[in-house]
This record gives C-alpha cells, sequence and structure tokens, in this order.
C-alpha cells in the first residue's frame, strides 16, 4: 500500500515583466486583441495558394472558349443600328420679321430626350404591331409570340434600345435578335412610323397657326382702319383750332411766345419804375435833392430875378469897396443884399420842394402805370397758354393715334410675311427628327464577343480562386505563423524553430541535440535566439526552474526542452533536465540511458538523487530520467517533495529544466507549472490551433503560474510559408565569407 505524501501550498513564481492579463468582457470571458490582415497577409495568401488561382485561370480561360463557342451557336445575337438626326424647330415670332432659327443646347438636348422617349413609347410599339400593312408582322421574330403583339410588345421593350449620343445631334436606335433581317426591318419600321406621327403631327401644328394667323389679320386690318378714320377727324379739328401741321410752329404758338416776349419787357420796366420811386423816396429822406431839381430852380423867373438884384447889390458893394464899413451908404447896400439873398434862398427851397414832389409824383405814376400793363399781359399770357394746353393734348391724341396706326401696320405686314412663309411651304417635312443613317443588315453577331466571354469567365475564375483562397485562410485556425500568436494574444513568442526538413545542415544530426551536432545549422541558430530571448523575457538568475509544456501530444516539446538545456549548459550555465513526463518518457531514448530510477524514485526519497543523475556528451548538461511511472504522479508533484527535490537540484545546478506532459491532457503537467519559476509552451506549426493555444494560455493563468512565451515549432518554408526566404538568406549570409 503506498502512502500519499502531504500536499503543500504551491509555490509561487517570481513577478516578471510578462504581457500584460486579457480584460475581462461583461460576459466573463476575456477581450481578445483585434486582428486585422494587412497587406503582407493577403500576398501571404496569395503566393500560398497560387497554384490553385493559376489553374482556375487557365481553366476559367478554356471555359471562356467553350463557352463563346456554345453561345455563338446557339445563342447568337444581330444588332441593327441607325442614327436619327434632331433639328431644332421654326420658332414663328409676332414681334419680329424674320424668323431665324436659333440653336439653342439646352433646349437641342430636352429635344433630343423627348424624341428618344417618343421612339421607346408603348404606344408606339402597339401602333407598330397591330398595323396589318406592317413589315414587322412579317418576321419570324413576330411570328415566334403566335402573332400575339401584347407578347411581341413586351420583348420589344427589353430588345430594342434608344440612346441619346452627348455633344450631338444624333439619337442611336438599335435591336438585337438572332434574325439580322428583322432588326433591320424592326428597327427601320419603328423609326418610319414615329416619324411619320411627327409629321402629322406638325401639320396639324402649322394649320393651327395658319388659322391663327388669319384671325389676327382680320383684327389688325380692322384696327387700322378704325385708326385711319378717328386720324382723319383728329387732323382736322387740329387745323381748324390753329394748331396747324403737326411738328411746325403753329399759330397759337406764336402769339404765346410774342405775349411772353411783352410780359419780359414790362415786367423789366415795371421793375425798373419801381427802382426809381423807391430811390428818389430815399434821396429825399436823406435831404438829397433829386436829379434835375437844381435845372427846375435854375429855370424858375423868380429865382433868376432874385439873383440877379441879388449880384447887382453885389457889383455896388464892390464899386464902393473902398469906404469904410460902417459906411452908411454900404451898410443900407448889405442890409438889402441880404434881404433880397433870403428872397432867393426861400425862392429856391420853394422851387426845389415842387420840383422834387414833381418828380416823385412822375416816377410813382409811372410805377403804376406799368404795374397794370404787367396784369393786363399776364392775364393774356394765361389765356394763351390754357387754350395751348388744350390743342397740346389734342396733339397727343393725335401723335398717340398715328403711332398705334403704324403698329398696326406693322404688325399687319408681319402677319401678312409669316402667312406667305406658311403658304410657301406648303406640305413640306418640318419635323425636328429625321432619319441621319438607315440601318444596315447585319453581318456579324453582336453576341457573343470572344474576348468579353473570355475576360469575363476569367475575372469570375480569379474571383472565385480569390474567395477560395481567401476562406481557406479564415476557415483555417491552425497556428501558423507570429501573425497567429498574435491573433491569439497576450503571448510572448520566444523562437521560430524552422521544420527538420527544411534545413540541409541539420539533416543526419538528431534533433533533440542538434545544437550540440550541428552548431552551424538553421535549427541550432533558431535555439540559441529562443534561449536570448528567454533570457530577455525573465532574469535567468531569479528564475531557475522552468517547464516545458505544448497543448497536445507531438508539438516536439522534448525537442525543444533537450535543446533550450543543451544551450544553456553550452553558454557555462549547470543544467539540470527533468523528464517529467511519466506517460511518455523521452529523455531516454534521446540520450540512450537508462530508465530503471529517476525522477519518480527522488519524488519517494530525495537520498536518491544523487545515484539517479545521468551525465551527458553535452558539458553542464545532466539528465534526470523519469523513472518507472508512480501511480500517484499529481498527488506527488503537488506535494513538498517536489519542492525539496528543486531545491535540491538547485544546490549542484543552476537551472532545472522539467520536460513535461501536454499540459491540456495530463494532469501533471497542471500540478507542475504554478510550482516551477516560468512555463515555457511549444507549439507545432500547423498542427495546433488558436482556440487550443488561447485555452492553454487561460489555463496557465488560472493556475497562477508564469507563462514566459511561446516556442513556434516546425515552421515549414513553402510557398507563402514563413521561412521561404529566411533559410536561404542565412546559408547566403554564413556562406559569404568561405
Amino acid at each position: 500500500m503506498t502512502t500519499l505524501p502531504t500536499t503543500t501550498p504551491m509555490r509561487l513564481p517570481r513577478p516578471v515583466g510578462q504581457a500584460p492579463l486579457a480584460l475581462p468582457t461583461p460576459g466573463g470571458g476575456q477581450q481578445q486583441p483585434s486582428f486585422q490582415m494587412t497587406g503582407g497577409d493577403v500576398w501571404r495568401v496569395i503566393r500560398s495558394n497560387l497554384w490553385v488561382i493559376l489553374i482556375s485561370l487557365v481553366v476559367s480561360a478554356g471555359l471562356g472558349v467553350g463557352l463563346n463557342k456554345y453561345l455563338s451557336r446557339y445563342h447568337s445575337s444581330y444588332t441593327a443600328v441607325g442614327f436619327c438626326q434632331v433639328t431644332p424647330p421654326f420658332n414663328f415670332s409676332l414681334l419680329d420679321r424674320n424668323t431665324p432659327v436659333t440653336m439653342d443646347i439646352q433646349s437641342l438636348a430636352v429635344d433630343q430626350k423627348t424624341q428618344a422617349n417618343l421612339l421607346q413609347n408603348e404606344a408606339l410599339f402597339v401602333q407598330v404591331l397591330q398595323n396589318d400593312n406592317s413589315e414587322v408582322r412579317k418576321t419570324t421574330w413576330f411570328q415566334s409570340f403566335d402573332l400575339d403583339p401584347i407578347r411581341a410588345k413586351d420583348n420589344l421593350k427589353r430588345r430594342f434600345d434608344v440612346d441619346v449620343i452627348p455633344e450631338s445631334k444624333l439619337i442611336s436606335v438599335r435591336m438585337s435578335y438572332s434574325n439580322p433581317r428583322d432588326c433591320k426591318v424592326i428597327v427601320e419600321e419603328i423609326v418610319n412610323t414615329h416619324l411619320e406621327n411627327q409629321k402629322k403631327i406638325n401639320q396639324n401644328k402649322q394649320l393651327e397657326r395658319s388659322v391663327m394667323l388669319n384671325n389676327l389679320k382680320q383684327r389688325y386690318q380692322f384696327r387700322r382702319d378704325e385708326l385711319g378714320r378717328d386720324l382723319r377727324e383728329k387732323a382736322v379739328q387740329l387745323s381748324v383750332d390753329g394748331m396747324g401741321t403737326p411738328g411746325r410752329l403753329s399759330a397759337k404758338e406764336v402769339e404765346l411766345q410774342d405775349l411772353l416776349k411783352n410780359q419780359f419787357e414790362i415786367q423789366r420796366n415795371r421793375d425798373d419804375a419801381g427802382t426809381a420811386y423807391k430811390s428818389a423816396v430815399d434821396q429825399l429822406n436823406d435831404g438829397q435833392d433829386l436829379p434835375g431839381a437844381q435845372e427846375e430852380i435854375a429855370r424858375d423867373n423868380e429865382v433868376q430875378s432874385l439873383r440877379a438884384q441879388v449880384n447887382n447889390l453885389d457889383y455896388q458893394l464892390g464899386a464902393i469897396s473902398d469906404l469904410g464899413p460902417q459906411h452908411r451908404q454900404r451898410l443900407n447896400l448889405q442890409r438889402m443884399r441880404d434881404d433880397i439873398q433870403r428872397k432867393l434862398e426861400d425862392a429856391q427851397a420853394a422851387v426845389r420842394a415842387r420840383a422834387n414832389a414833381g418828380m416823385v409824383e412822375k416816377l410813382r405814376q409811372m410805377r403804376d402805370a406799368t404795374e397794370g400793363q404787367l396784369k393786363a399781359i399776364q392775364e393774356r399770357v394765361d389765356n394763351a397758354k390754357q387754350d395751348l394746353g388744350s390743342l397740346t393734348n389734342a396733339m397727343n391724341q393725335y401723335l398717340t393715334i398715328k403711332d398705334d396706326e403704324l403698329t398696326t401696320r406693322e404688325l399687319l405686314k408681319q402677319v401678312n410675311d409669316q402667312l406667305e412663309q406658311i403658304s410657301q411651304m406648303g406640305n413640306a417635312d418640318i419635323s425636328t427628327i429625321q432619319w441621319a443613317t438607315h440601318p444596315e443588315t447585319p453581318d456579324t453577331p453582336s453576341f457573343p464577343k470572344l474576348l468579353y466571354v473570355v475576360s469575363g469567365c476569367v475575372a469570375l475564375g480569379l474571383l472565385l480562386s480569390l474567395g477560395i483562397a481567401f476562406l481557406r485562410e479564415l476557415l483555417d485556425t491552425s497556428v501558423r505563423s507570429p501573425r497567429d500568436i498574435a491573433r491569439v494574444g497576450q503571448l510572448n513568442l520566444l523562437g521560430i524553430i524552422p521544420h527538420e526538413d527544411d534545413d540541409p545542415q541539420a539533416a543526419g544530426a538528431p534533433l533533440p541535440t542538434v545544437i550540440f551536432q550541428a552548431p552551424h545549422s538553421m535549427l541550432a541558430e533558431q535555439f540559441r535566439q529562443v534561449r536570448s530571448r528567454l533570457q530577455h523575457a525573465a532574469s535567468l538568475d531569479s528564475t531557475r526552474s522552468l517547464m516545458v509544456t505544448s497543448p497536445s501530444p507531438g508539438d516536439g516539446k522534448s525537442t525543444v526542452a533537450c535543446n533550450l538545456a543543451a544551450g544553456l549548459a553550452l553558454n557555462g550555465r549547470r543544467i539540470l533536465l527533468v523528464d517529467a513526463n511519466f506517460r511518455r518518457p523521452e529523455l531516454h531514448k534521446i540520450f540512450g540511458l537508462p530508465n530503471d530510477a529517476g525522477f519518480s524514485a527522488v519524488l519517494n526519497s530525495i537520498d536518491q538523487f544523487a545515484s539517479a543523475v545521468c551525465q551527458t556528451q553535452v558539458p553542464n548538461l545532466d539528465i534526470l530520467p523519469s523513472g518507472p511511472r508512480p501511480s500517484n504522479a499529481t498527488e506527488l508533484l503537488e506535494s513538498q517533495l517536489l519542492i525539496d527535490v528543486i531545491e535540491r537540484a538547485l544546490e549542484e545546478y543552476d537551472h532545472v529544466i522539467f520536460d513535461s506532459g501536454p499540459f491540456l491532457f495530463v494532469s501533471e503537467s497542471v500540478a507542475l507549472a504554478p510550482r516551477v519559476d516560468g512555463v515555457v509552451t511549444v507549439v507545432r506549426a500547423r498542427s495546433n490551433s488558436r482556440g487550443l493555444l488561447q485555452r492553454l494560455r487561460d489555463d496557465l493563468r488560472k493556475t497562477k503560474a508564469e507563462h514566459l512565451g511561446v516556442v513556434l515549432n516546425a515552421v515549414r518554408a513553402q510557398a507563402g510559408g514563413y521561412y521561404n526566404r529566411n533559410i536561404k538568406t542565412y546559408y547566403a549570409y554564413q556562406n559569404a565569407g568561405e
């Protein structure tokens, strides 16, 4: 009876700088990183499926040729094409004598679309198909519908095409059918019927226009005669009233001009008289004599007589000047002179006053007279203006009637010209659409075309092959390259090991010890890179116990464990490689060692450690085989015995590496993982799925194991593979110096 050891708490791994844990999602799972296919991924998929694409292109091209022959024999189609030309319509203007046809691009485009729609109108199809004399009813196309116009119309809507040709006056009309003659007949019959309909419509429009113009002619003639009578009556009345001939100066206007001239002269005289009167009054008020007052004084008899007496006395006084001033005679003469002098001054004052008053009165009378004349002439001017205004209104009416009469005559002439143009056209065709090129009977089929059919088949084949390639890529969930590991997320890639068949220098060397047996091979180089990256992923001074595992059997974990241990040993470290896979031990086979005593025995008795360890040909590398399979392997690994073994081993060795079983299948690996310092996972390319790798990652976290990273093993160097160029480049670079 076997006694189970006491279970001890697991040995927690040391903290290292690993990738962060996945974030929890609301559903309780873990958030996966988003992954998008890059241009390099697309090119890789194409290169890996290039044979499928090339075969598909060849097959599709052959199918295209065969399909073209089949369609040419049983489903060929001919197309008859005709062209119609659209011209601008004739525009008759009632205000312009000439009727030029102007080119309007917008109206031409609208007319083209209108005619195209009319050519595709169902009513036109029915008219052609129901016409017993139509050539269409004699075609094999129409007879194939058992002479049913409704069925034929529905088919014609699909086969008959009308297109407007941009930046031109043309409309293309085409019909496709297996019988080339029927195509030509149908196109020509439909277009001819449409042209005939348009001709009838235009003739009806011309008739309506002619009737309208005749009505206008009668109205204009009546209006012209009526205006002529009014014009003659107005002319006679103006002549009687003295207005004279229109456009010349009338008697009334001459009379008014004379009155205005007299009014101006009288007004000027009135202003002069008023100014003279006011000036005279101002001079009198200032004590000044008016002009002419002195002359009036000089002409007065009394003044002349008194002045003569004064002069006589002055003469006498001069004669006795020798007498003294007090002489009686001189005093008497002087007294007589003074008296006469006063009388002279009084007489002069009287004459001056009388002269000034007379002149002021004369100026006032002159002013009043001119005022009266101005009022009289103003009344005559007002009367003349009133009479002339009435005559002017009558003249304006006369001129208005004359302008209306001239306009009516001009409109009547334009209507007569247009009626003459219509009569000259007669039954001429003035339709806006006509044949440009009649359809010809096609001699080569329009369908199928070898180039188009083959191109279409090749394009479909290419799309199908690409779809298959990318569908394979999407459905393939296996881990094949670092991209797939990145798609899983939260994993550290330690290295990529190529497949042993793709490395020529590794041929013949044992794969588990290729790093020692073939050190210059690509495989050995990649194992050394794994060792270096492991040193960067974890501090090997504190990470001394490692476990190498894999998601499933056959992933190459033992090979990776051996080469990793050998690489560390060759780097100067003392390594103990322990076979912890009790169910399928491999290390004793690889190194050719007995498996009688080993790890299982050491777990039961730590004293057997020294005797159970075996040396190898690799320097610094010792092996501890698995030994016989214990019945309680999981319990042993979960006990304190495992911790004692690890501590005992680390007393002599720098690192202890455990080669364990598949983590997702063996419970011993689950028990061992949290009790070592770090776990290295080996994934075989194209053997494990991303889901399986994700499950392993999550289970390691659940057990609180320290996951150091993933080694991608057995990557093939095939087309589209990861190592297709790397291996060639490696050996080319390595051999360049030889």
